[in-house]
C-alpha cells in the first residue's frame, strides 16, 4: 500500500508538471493569410489628377510568392503601361506602399486602407512623381 501512495504521488507531480509545460493554444489564429481580403481586381476612382475630371483604371492585387507580407499592385496609378507593378506590405487593414521608381520614370508612395467590414472598398491617399512633378492623390477602390 506504501509503495502504491508513492507511485500514486510520483505520477501526479510528473503530470503537473508535464501540463504546466504546455503553451495555450490560441483560439482565434486561423492560419488565414493577411493578404487575402485585398487580392483581386479593383476599380480606382482616382481625384487630384491634371485635368479636372476624375480618372477610372482597374488595378490587379496579387501576392507576392517571394515574401508573405507583400503584394503586387499592376496597373496603380496608371502608368500608361498596364504590365508595370508596385510591391505593397499590407499590415492588419492597410497596402502601404513605400517609395518606389517605376520604369516609365515615375516614382510612387502613398496607402490604401480598407473602408468596411467586409474588404469591398478601400480609400487611398498617394503621390506621384512624373516629370519632376510631385502631385498627391485619393482615389476609392471597390472589389470588381
Amino acid at each position: 500500500m506504501k509503495n502504491t501512495s508513492w507511485i500514486f504521488l510520483f505520477l501526479s507531480v510528473i503530470t503537473g508538471f508535464m501540463l504546466a509545460g504546455c503553451d495555450p493554444v490560441d483560439e482565434n489564429v486561423t492560419g488565414d493569410d493577411i493578404r487575402d481580403p485585398y487580392i483581386g481586381m479593383w476599380q480606382f476612382v482616382e481625384s487630384g489628377f491634371k485635368s479636372t475630371k476624375t480618372q477610372n483604371y482597374m488595378v490587379s492585387i496579387s501576392k507576392d510568392s517571394g515574401n508573405s507580407s507583400q503584394v503586387l499592385l499592376k496597373n496603380f496609378g496608371n502608368p500608361g503601361i498596364p504590365d508595370i507593378s508596385v510591391v505593397g506590405i499590407v499590415t492588419a487593414n492597410q497596402i502601404v506602399i513605400s517609395s518606389q521608381s517605376l520604369s516609365n520614370g515615375w516614382v510612387v508612395e502613398g496607402n490604401g486602407k480598407s473602408t468596411n467590414v467586409n474588404n469591398s472598398s478601400m480609400s487611398w491617399t498617394y503621390s506621384i512623381t512624373a516629370g519632376g512633378d510631385k502631385l498627391y492623390y485619393t482615389a476609392t477602390a471597390n472589389r470588381q
